[in-house]
């Protein structure tokens, strides 16, 4: 099997980094080779946020950084920066965005709009959920990643114990459990 690219993007403080931390350790579990890389924008700031993972089963990760247009996977938690990213989708990638909207700086000043077809747009290529609402409703709205980490489990090769293992090590116990639920009802989304 070829390499599996996976791009996680958002706004900073949205658990970018712990989200793609979290899948490269599942995978690790599960004896595939991984790499990874960030990119923090004015994270602290509501800035951009992304994060490459690439994933092997048979162990053959050359580079941590995701070529252009050869993503298989989109994750996105928040729409407008699910759209920067679009460009890094190959064709047939999927996408899997939580339907929650930050509006950028510019917005607040009426320098910018939020674009009208957003949630249409990523809808074309995938899936847009109402993943902040699920985790808030499972205790903790921090869990949006989770939820689409779930939804993505569904497509990946990866064993459940692999990712129960991944959330206990990158998680704080009671962090672990809301995460491991919300991880659970992104699966049942799917």
């Amino acid at each position: 099997m070829a390499t599996i690219n996976v791009l996680f993007a958002g706004v900073g403080g949205q658990g970018i980094v712990t989200a793609s931390d979290i899948l490269a350790e599942a995978a690790l579990a599960a004896g595939w080779g991984v790499k990874k890389a960030e990119t923090h924008g004015m994270a602290q700031r509501g800035g951009g946020v992304t994060s490459h993972v690439r994933l092997d089963p048979a162990g053959e990760v050359h580079s941590p950084l995701i070529p252009e247009g050869q993503a298989d996977y989109l994750v996105a938690l928040e729409m407008l920066e699910g759209l920067r990213s679009l460009w890094m989708l190959k064709d047939g990638g999927v996408v899997l965005a939580d339907s929650r909207k930050i509006a950028p700086s510019g917005a607040h000043r009426g320098d910018a709009k939020y674009p009208d077809d957003a949630e249409a747009t990523l809808a074309a290529r995938g899936a847009v959920v109402a993943a902040t609402e699920e985790a808030t409703r499972l205790g903790d709205a921090r869990a949006a990643n989770s939820v689409l980490l779930g939804m993505l489990a569904t497509r990946l090769d990866i064993p459940e114990e692999a990712w129960q293992a991944a959330f206990g090590k990158c998680l704080k116990p009671k962090a672990a459990e809301v995460n491991w639920q919300a991880f659970l009802a992104g699966k049942a989304m799917a």
